[in-house]
Order: structure tokens, then C-alpha cells, then sequence
């Protein structure tokens, strides 16, 4: 009987004994589940108070500069950014680059929180007045709409865009540009990839402009047949945003009078100073102040190929190069730099009976490609340079420069040739350009085109005083031999600061910009970093010198290879994740069966 009754009770005791092993494990796993909730929800509102993220990338291109961090932690107002290259029909590059825009701003605010607020505007989305008024505001601020090609439905198409943005600080404006059509001649992607690295530093300057209160005054030099205004128009407009810039005739000003400015442009004059006139621009330099020299050694025009096919070169004499810059420390030749790196002119199509027009490679005119992350900061990043007619350099080593430090900022390709003075330039240089490369005419080592000057200079004038009457009137100040510490940049091209002119409206084209093969280069850019280097916005130009790798896709690998490449990123990852689907399944069904 007892042997019934157990057996009888037996499976009753395991049934209940189940229920409890189950009842027990729900619980387990329910604590478990709700330890990780509340570990989840711990770990979400501590993230709240603190900023992370991690940049896996080698060359760090997704990570702020501590210059960024520094400027974005003090912002205690908010700053509005408008950004206007929006849109679904976007190119893909621009959409790319779009999307590198929000990542950047987004990241902008995880360190200034609410005051940096942006938003995304598609100008075609706005009424035709609006949008006009939007592109005239824009225009003034020195960012004018682009003309881009589309070829996305599989013909070229032109589109016009805002390649920029807007930034607002309490009231004051400041346009950003973004992104340049056809600015490097290196192809499409690495122009992109500029433009994406640049992006950090465009938008961290205008920041950083927009809360400077008193503007710093910079003279650009007349009286010597420098370029005319309208010739000046676009740095002119782009230096105004930020500084403080006045035309200076220098024969009317005493000595002292340039010391109100923080840096003085002397661009592409045409004839002599006078001792007394040196006299003040020395004086100037050794009470601190900077300069930059954009100027040419020989008179070569294009102008005066328009109506003959040659033209001989002379020296312009401007009296300044065997003392004052001699003695600072470089020495402009008589020559004129030829690069096989050039850029072209119009040639009239004289073969197989065409008409028109047709590109000749025109080697006085060098194309200087910039540094890529390990340059100075000046040229760091920048799009090719176009130069016209520029002259050699040299680097010296005197008595009193001895302790200057000299920086070649640039310099042609190794593929140079020098015309000694008098130069015979002539179309026919284009027309055998070929044949002289071939015959390794472009054979010396590269020249130098642009130095930059960094220390205390020794006056020119300490052999030759003007008159010591005139010096004790009081009316030139006091002589000073030994300068305090500046900087001065010495480019040996006048037109690098031009910016062409449409003569028959008489409007300035943007400086950089080739109106025959409209491409823009990066002289203007090139020339805002020269002025902010020389007045110490040394900070902000340091996030020009990131070391980033551009790995464009070669565009014959790619086409080559399309199949293989659609086949191994879109038909292999599934095949992937159906094979983990598949073992997953089968050793879940191993595990618990």
C-alpha cells in the first residue's frame, strides 16, 4: 500500500516542483531584465552631462581641434548658421559634402549645446523674391551662386546653387564658402575632399570673426601705379568683413602716420619709390608692423599680346629691391619662373581648317599645387595657385637677416625653366610647349614664389639717414635701426591679388577665378590666410595643418571593375548574414532542444 501511495504522489510533487522552477525563473530573468533597463536608463542620463565619441579613423579627420573645442565652450550667445546647399536633386559629391555638414554642426553643438542652432534652407523651395533678395544679400556678403554641371539623368545640365552658408552673431552676418566648382585641377574628388576638410575651419573662423568687436585697419598702398580698386574689388570685400581697410595714398603720408594700421598691402605698383617714401614704409616695418609684397620685377603683360604675337620684357626699377628687400632677406630676380605645370590660354585653331578657339598650354603662367596636411598653414589645404608672370626668389643670409626666420610658402614644380630678362614672350612658346618638354627644356629644380619673413629686421636705412635737419623737426618721428619682432610675406607676382574685370560691364570677377577656362583657383583664399597669419590668427589657421589622407577611387579602376565591386558590397554581405542566420539556428536548436 505504502509503494501505491508513493507512486501515486510522485508526479503530483514533480509538478509542483516544475511550477516553482519555473516561477522562480521568470522571476531571475525579469530581474535580470530590469537590472539592464535601469543600467541603460543610468547610463543615458549620465551621457547627458558628458560628450563623447570615438574617432576611428587613422588621420583623426572626425576630431575637433582643441582650437574648435576651446572657441565652442566659450560661446554664451547663440550663433545661427544657415546653411543653403539643400535639396533632394543634390549632385552626389554635394550631397556628400552635405552630409559632412550636419555631422560637423552636429558635433558643434555636443560642445556649445543650443548656441549653435542651424538649419538647412533649399533656396528653390523659396518664392522667386525671396530667393532674389536672397541672392543679392548673399552677393554683397562675398558669396555669389555657383554654376554647376549635373550630368545625374545622364546629360550635363547646369544648376544654380548657394555654395555656403550664412552665419548670424548678435545682428552681424558673415558668409561661408563652402565649396568651389572646378578649384582643383586634380579632379572632382580631391576637390571635394578639400572642401569637406576645410569645412571645421571656414566655420570656426566666422564664428570667431563675427565676435570681434574692433576691427583691425589694414592700408593697401597707392600712388605708384598699384592695381585700381575694381582690380582690388573681391579681397577688398572679403578683407572688410573682418578688418578695417583703407586706400593709402603713401607720397601724402608722413612718417609714423602707416602705424595706425596692423598690416599694409603693397600690390603690383609700376614705377619708383622715392628714398623718402622707403623711408616711411622701413619705419613702419621696424615699429612692428607687417606687410605683404605682391609685387612684379619685369613688365609682362597678356594685354600686350592682344595685338601682336610677342612682347619684350624690361625692368619696372621700383628702387626697392637692392635695399629694402635685399636687406630684409630675399632678393626677387629678373626672370621669369616657366613651369611645365602651367595653366592655358586661348589659341586660335589653326588646324584642319577649324574655327574658334582652342587651349594652348601657357608656361608663364605656373599652377602650384598646395601641401596636403603637412605644409605651413598658410598654404595648407588650399586649391592650386594660379600665378601670371611671376619671378624667382632667393633666400639670404646678411649681416642683420641673419636671425630671420624665412618659409617658402611656395614654389613651382621641379619641372622649371628660367627666361633671363629681357624676355621674349612669344605665342609661338605655347605652340612648341610639347616639343620643348620633350626635348627636356623644363629641366631645373623648382623655384621659389612666395617666402614668408618672421623676425626682427635691421633697417634699411642705417647708411643713409635722410637729412638728420629734417629727422630733428619732429615731423618724421624717431629713427629706429633695430625693429621689434613682425612678419612680412614676399610674393613675387602682382596679379596673384588681381581679380579680372568684365570690362564691358565693368564688374570684378572673384579673385582666382579664369574666365576662359572657368576654373576657380585658390588665390583668394590663399591671400585671406597671408593677412590673417601676418595679424596672428595663428590659432585658427593651425586647423589647416590636419594631416589627412585623401583616398580618391581611381575613376578607370572603378569602371573597370563595377561588376566585381556590386557583387562583393551587395551580394556578399547577404550571404554573409544568411550564413550567421543559419548557424545561429542551428546550434540555438543544438543548445536548447
Amino acid at each position: 500500500m505504502v509503494k501505491m501511495e508513493e507512486l501515486q504522489n510522485t508526479p503530483t510533487g514533480q509538478g509542483k516542483s516544475e511550477k516553482t522552477g519555473k516561477k522562480a525563473y521568470r522571476i531571475k530573468a525579469l530581474s535580470r531584465i530590469g537590472l539592464v533597463l535601469i543600467i541603460i536608463v543610468a547610463i543615458n542620463v549620465i551621457a547627458q552631462s558628458f560628450y563623447t565619441r570615438v574617432d576611428m579613423t587613422s588621420d583623426k579627420r572626425y576630431t575637433l581641434s582643441p582650437v574648435t573645442k576651446d572657441i565652442l565652450r566659450k560661446q554664451k550667445d547663440p550663433v545661427y548658421i544657415k546653411v543653403y546647399m539643400e535639396g533632394e536633386d543634390l549632385r552626389p559629391d554635394l550631397a556628400k559634402l552635405n552630409r559632412s555638414i550636419r555631422e560637423l554642426l552636429e558635433e558643434f553643438q555636443g560642445y556649445a549645446g543650443n548656441n549653435i542652432q542651424y538649419q538647412f534652407i533649399n533656396p528653390d523651395e523659396l518664392d522667386a523674391e525671396t530667393r532674389k533678395n536672397l541672392f543679392k544679400q548673399l552677393f554683397e556678403l562675398g558669396l555669389p551662386p555657383a554654376v554647376i554641371n549635373d550630368r545625374a539623368t545622364g546629360q550635363v545640365t547646369e544648376k544654380r546653387i548657394i555654395p555656403g552658408a550664412l552665419v548670424t552673431y548678435n545682428g552681424r552676418d558673415m558668409a561661408v564658402q563652402l565649396y568651389q566648382e572646378g578649384s582643383n585641377n586634380a579632379g572632382q574628388d580631391i576637390g571635394l575632399e578639400n572642401a569637406i576638410i576645410g569645412l571645421e575651419y571656414q566655420f570656426v573662423n566666422a564664428i570667431h570673426k563675427l565676435h570681434v568687436n574692433d576691427k583691425r585697419k589694414i592700408g593697401i598702398i597707392q600712388g605708384h601705379g598699384e592695381l585700381q580698386p575694381i582690380e582690388l574689388a573681391d579681397i577688398y570685400g572679403s578683407l572688410s568683413q573682418n578688418y578695417t581697410v583703407d586706400y593709402i595714398r603713401l607720397p601724402e603720408y608722413k612718417v609714423g602716420r602707416l602705424n595706425e594700421y596692423a598690416a599694409i598691402i603693397i600690390a603690383k605698383p609700376d614705377s619708383a619709390f622715392n628714398e623718402l617714401e622707403k623711408y616711411k614704409i622701413d619705419q613702419y616695418i621696424m615699429g612692428g608692423g607687417s606687410v605683404l609684397w605682391c609685387i612684379d620685377a619685369l613688365n609682362a603683360s597678356m594685354d600686350s599680346l592682344t595685338t601682336r604675337a610677342g612682347t619684350i620684357t624690361g625692368d619696372l626699377n621700383l628702387n626697392i629691391f637692392s635695399d629694402l628687400l635685399f636687406g630684409y632677406g630675399v632678393r626677387i630676380n629678373p626672370d621669369l619662373v616657366m613651369d611645365a605645370s602651367c595653366n592655358v590660354i586661348p589659341m586660335v585653331n589653326r588646324t584642319g581648317g577649324g574655327k574658334g578657339f582652342v587651349p594652348g598650354s601657357w608656361p608663364y603662367f605656373p599652377v602650384v599645387n598646395t601641401p596636403m596636411g603637412n605644409g605651413h598653414p598658410i598654404v595648407n589645404n588650399l586649391s592650386p595657385i594660379w600665378f601670371q608672370f611671376v619671378s624667382s626668389i632667393d633666400t639670404l643670409s646678411g649681416k642683420h637677416n641673419k636671425q630671420i626666420k624665412k618659409t617658402i610658402l611656395l614654389h613651382s614644380s621641379p619641372d622649371t625653366r628660367i627666361a633671363m630678362n629681357p624676355v621674349n614672350i612669344n605665342i609661338a612658346t605655347s605652340i612648341n610647349y610639347q616639343r620643348d618638354l620633350e626635348a627636356n627644356m623644363y629641366s631645373q629644380p623648382a623655384k621659389n614664389l612666395a617666402v614668408l619673413l618672421e623676425g626682427s629686421f635691421h633697417t634699411a636705412f642705417a647708411t643713409k639717414v635722410p637729412d638728420p635737419r629734417v629727422l630733428a623737426s619732429g615731423e618724421y618721428g624717431k629713427f629706429i635701426e633695430d625693429g621689434k619682432p613682425t612678419k612680412m610675406i614676399v610674393i613675387a607676382d602682382g596679379d596673384i591679388i588681381r581679380n579680372d574685370v568684365n570690362k564691358s560691364q565693368m564688374m570684378p570677377f572673384r579673385l582666382g577665378f579664369d574666365k576662359y577656362t572657368r576654373q576657380m583657383f585658390g588665390n583668394k583664399d590663399f591671400i585671406l590666410n597671408c593677412i590673417d597669419y601676418l595679424l596672428d590668427d595663428q590659432g585658427l589657421l593651425s586647423l589647416r595643418s590636419k594631416d589627412i589622407k585623401i583616398r580618391p577611387l581611381d575613376p578607370n579602376v572603378a569602371k573597370a571593375s563595377k561588376a566585381g565591386l556590386q557583387l562583393r558590397n551587395i551580394v556578399l554581405p547577404l550571404i554573409l548574414i544568411s550564413i550567421f542566420g543559419i548557424l545561429y539556428n542551428y546550434i540555438r536548436k543544438r543548445r536548447f532542444a
